[in-house]
């Protein structure tokens, strides 16, 4: 979208200072910044790696810390109650289905549109569990690896929820004429 933006901007320019139309502003713009733009593409193959960024920077706010601290706490105060076991049960159910409550919400609110910038958020959650599920038997053998393994877990899926909510709130005011 980015370099969609900056294409659109400098052909736009160009038409206004060469007094060009559109077809040939943007023929001689493409000839003189093709291989820039190539170039720009394949730097871009892990499209992740931006909303991945901005999910760290996220996480590492004050109240997201607060928020993992309270995490931490609510996973080890119910491992001692239910137990390891019951416990995992709970867990993962409650986090599919708030997982599938999301996505309807997130279908209904967008009005079935699909925004790039919204949806490659979701290739946070879904890294999340790739690395996840291969470590889930061996982080519930004991139960200090449980408690820190199922309270980072949680963590980052409630701290995505959050990050999720507050980027499609500033997407939808910075782009209100999409949603009317």
């Amino acid at each position: 979208m980015e370099m969609l933006d900056h294409v659109a901007t400098a052909v736009e320019q160009k038409m206004e200072a060469e007094n060009l139309d559109f077809y040939d502003a943007f023929k001689s713009y493409m000839v003189v910044n093709k291989k820039e733009i190539l170039k720009g593409n394949k730097e871009e193959g892990l499209h992740f790696k931006e909303p991945l960024k901005k999910f760290g920077l996220f996480v590492i706010q004050p109240f997201q810390l607060f928020l993992a601290f309270i995490t931490y706490l609510t996973v080890y105060f119910f491992t001692q109650y239910f137990g390891i076991n019951d416990f995992t049960k709970y867990i993962y159910i409650t986090l599919i289905i708030t997982y599938l409550i999301f996505g309807l919400i997130h279908f209904i609110l967008t009005r079935k549109k699909k925004f790039y910038y919204i949806d490659k958020n979701f290739s946070i959650i879904f890294l999340l569990y790739q690395i996840a599920n291969p470590l889930h038997r061996i982080a519930n053998e004991g139960f200090t690896s449980y408690v820190i393994f199922n309270t980072i877990l949680l963590f980052v899926f409630f701290a995505f929820l959050r990050f999720y909510y507050l980027e499609m709130k500033s997407f939808r005011q910075k782009n209100q004429f999409l949603f009317q």
